[in-house]
């Protein structure tokens, strides 16, 4: 609860309807017993955005956002929790409670994170005076060859580091401390013979500003631009308290302000940061990069917030298709819409709009291909078809790639494309393909019967479904027990522990506490039960549902417990053990008939 007892947090969302803090952002209409709107978040042009004001919380069919009244203020007005109830609190005219224990460290932490702030906003500055201050003539020359505009660089805070010493001084000046610089990644420390030398990280380099969306400059990127070899070519900080790679993506401040005035239908992603200056200059203004590190789940997450479409424009490398591949896998699985644009052999993005215009980009991007065609495209550059060899490696390989598509007509357009790119008629390739076998491709797990499952399968759905049941005071869900139903997924257990510890209170589950309740890296599975009570488009039994849902968790309970005790039962050598452990698995199997 991030140091607010709950008491009060109750009491101050009371006093902040959520149906009126969020009309006084978006229009709200009302539609049945919910009100909708324009998704804040995302750009679209018809309302997929639900506020719920019985339960008080909203949902997005759109890009799948919920949350309660506290975590919309945190998203509008760019604050942390914190701030965001003192801002609720001051809007309901209600005294902020005292400061406790916990309430001091989070305040110490905030105070920490706004120092560090202080220091990166300071050594942007620094560097882009020194940029314009004519004492860098070999950073002006290199902005030149890569014929950047001065809005361009200004845009983006571009500066420049001369020596090693400079910045250090600069900060001292400003009143820092030492140890504040080193925190804050922008300046490094050496000890030698007992003595401290504290020393620019990033010395001589070009220098690039990361800016988070909330518009505090939580890192930097240095370029080098005198051909030194055995170095880095760009170089970010070090990560800090307020700079994580995986978990920041450059040029977001500026994307989701083109983002607030223009509207996003799709989100490009390069590899460098020189990529997105040069596309962003060239009119790509939905444009990020990652941080030199393989794209993560919370890039994937961050992205979600300005569209659900992603095109991947890595290098036109090995390297950087293989990139793309893996980054176009992790972010379908969060269920972006994702596709691979074919560059060039040789060319990043920056050649691309520099060699062929913007026009010649805009082409790639209209071509952009999903990823198994991606893949079958890869192996056309890898593998010479004229040849013998090469070409029964390409089918080969081909037809591994064929066989992860789950539709047969998907499987049968491909095959014609490898019929007409290799020859081999399309009745050998059918062939070949059913007895293609993939496991080369992607070892299969150990599996058992009651595997443990994922946020996607079918016992997690279940779950969520009994969940959603319980926390919403279905009636056909008053009788049952949470406590004697058993949930594999954390966020599962926290959630029916607090829908327990209600009814043991006598208190009321409510689903809007939750945001509070849970860690907020839970709350993924918020967004997933606040999807099912919005859906007002129910062509099923609710309470058929819920009993089909307890029973599949159940089955996987017994299926579990009959899986332990079979294993007990081989490697018991006791007879009279033995006997007992048959017994019990007798008991499990006529429960689970009796379900059936």
């Amino acid at each position: 609860m991030k140091g607010f007892n709950l008491k009060f947090l109750e009491e101050l969302k009371s006093k902040n309807d959520i149906v009126e803090v969020i009309g006084g952002y978006v229009p709200l209409t009302r539609r049945g017993n919910s009100f909708w709107g324009k998704c804040p978040f995302h750009h679209e042009k018809t309302a997929s955005f639900c506020v719920n004001g019985t339960d008080q919380f909203y949902y997005c069919f759109g890009c799948h956002k919920s949350g309660d009244v506290i975590s919309f203020v945190r998203e509008m007005e760019s604050l942390d929790f914190a701030d965001a109830v003192k801002f609720l609190a001051e809007r309901a005219k209600m005294p902020m409670p005292e400061f406790n224990a916990d309430d001091t460290a989070i305040r110490e932490q905030k105070q920490k994170r706004e120092k560090l702030y202080a220091v990166l906003k300071d050594a942007a500055r620094f560097y882009a005076a020194n940029l314009r201050s004519g004492r860098c003539p070999a950073h002006e020359d290199y902005i030149l060859k890569r014929k950047l505009s001065a809005e361009t660089v200004n845009k983006f805070g571009i500066g420049a580091s001369e020596d090693y010493d400079g910045l250090v001084k600069h900060l001292y000046d400003k009143g820092y401390s030492y140890e504040d610089m080193f925190e804050s990644g922008v300046v490094g420390k050496t000890e030698r013979n007992g003595q401290v030398r504290y020393y620019d990280a990033l010395a001589g380099r070009l220098i690039i500003p990361v800016i988070d969306g909330f518009n505090n400059v939580v890192a930097f990127c240095g370029r080098i631009i005198d051909g030194r070899k055995n170095v880095g070519k760009y170089v970010n900080t070090k990560e800090t308290p307020v700079f994580t790679k995986g978990k920041t993506l450059f040029n977001l401040n500026n994307i989701k302000k083109y983002k607030n005035e223009h509207g996003i239908s799709e989100v490009i992603i390069v590899e460098g940061h020189m990529d997105v200056i040069s596309l962003v200059q060239n009119g790509f203004n939905n444009v990020v990069a990652s941080m030199g590190t393989a794209l993560t789940k919370d890039q994937a997450r961050i992205i979600k917030r300005f569209s659900d479409k992603v095109l991947i424009s890595y290098d036109g490398d090995f390297a950087g298709q293989k990139a793309a591949v893996r980054g176009l896998e992790i972010f379908k699985d969060e269920g972006l819409d994702v596709k691979v644009v074919a560059l060039p052999d040789g060319l990043d993005p920056d050649d691309v709009v520099k060699n062929y215009g913007k026009e010649g980009y805009e082409k790639l991007l209209k071509e952009a291909m999903p990823l198994i065609d991606f893949k079958l495209d890869i192996l056309k550059r890898t593998f010479d078809v004229k040849t013998t060899d090469g070409k029964r490696k390409f089918v080969a390989n081909a037809l591994k790639v064929i066989k992860e598509s789950d539709s047969a007509a998907e499987q049968e357009d491909l095959l014609k494309a490898v019929r007409d790119y290799s020859g081999i008629t399309l009745e050998a390739l059918k062939r070949d393909l059913d007895r293609t076998d993939t496991s080369v491709l992607t070892p299969p797990a150990p599996q058992t019967n009651a595997e443990a499952p994922t946020a996607g399968d079918k016992t997690a759905a279940a779950a969520r479904y009994v969940l959603y049941s319980a926390l919403f005071n279905k009636p056909y869900a008053e009788d049952e027990n949470l406590d004697e139903i058993e949930f594999l997924l954390p966020e599962h257990k926290r959630i029916a522990e607090y829908v327990s510890e209600c009814k043991r209170d006598g208190l009321t589950a409510r689903f809007n506490d939750l945001y509070t309740v849970l860690d907020e890296d839970m709350h993924a599975e918020l967004d997933a039960i606040a999807g099912i009570s919005s859906d007002e488009d129910v062509k099923y039994d609710r309470e058929t549902y819920f009993f089909d849902c307890l029973k599949t968790l159940k089955v996987y309970s017994l299926d579990k417990k009959l899986e332990m005790l079979n294993s007990r039962f081989k490697a018991e050598t006791d007879s009279e053990i033995r006997r007992k452990l048959i017994e019990e698995i007798n008991r499990v199997i006529l429960a689970r008939k009796e379900l059936n």
